[in-house]
């Protein structure tokens, strides 16, 4: 990633926002911030689903689908999400 950082979690569980957006949308939340945090998986279960997502102010948030990315973010690849409980 060339951010001298690497995260190894097995689950990450948090309180907060989540707020699904359409992709054009998710977009220009990533252009408000220089070096957006992105991460990219499926949901697991029996209908798979691709996630992308970032931060902003504490919401997360989220579309489904791939979104082109820009050259500056930082890619966290999931190996599986769980959105909600």
């Amino acid at each position: 990633m060339g951010c001298g950082m690497a995260v190894d979690a097995n689950r990450v569980i948090a309180g907060g926002v989540l707020v699904f957006v359409e992709p054009e949308t998710f977009k220009k939340f990533l252009e408000l911030k220089e070096k957006p945090l992105v991460i990219v998986g499926e949901t697991g279960g029996f209908k798979k689903v691709k996630l992308t997502m970032t931060t902003y102010d504490g919401a997360l948030i989220i579309t489904r689908g791939e979104v082109e990315l820009p050259e500056t973010a930082i890619v966290v690849t999931a190996k599986e999400l769980s959105v909600g409980k």
